[in-house]
């Protein structure tokens, strides 16, 4: 069975490990909407946060999950759980 992971992150390169939001989902249909969620732009700084979906090779050890932006994911995605 493929997993997906699913993460949004910061685009600030001086800290490459801000994941905002971390998940992980059997479902094709899910990752393809997470990935189609708008980034969010921070007017600020020109920074953002985007969101990405891949395929994990299979036995891929697994991060612990972050729920940060759980709600405007939840939004964005039709109110597909994640």
């Amino acid at each position: 069975m493929t997993t997906w992971l699913l993460e949004a992150y910061g685009t600030d390169s001086r800290y490459s490990d801000d994941v905002r939001f971390r998940a992980y989902t059997t479902s094709r249909k899910k990752a393809e909407a997470f990935k189609a969620i708008p980034r969010i732009q921070f007017t600020d700084s020109g920074h953002g946060i985007v969101f990405w979906a891949e395929e994990l090779p299979p036995r891929t050890p697994r991060k612990p999950t972050r729920r940060g932006l759980t709600d405007y994911i939840s939004e964005h995605m039709g109110g597909m759980y994640v």
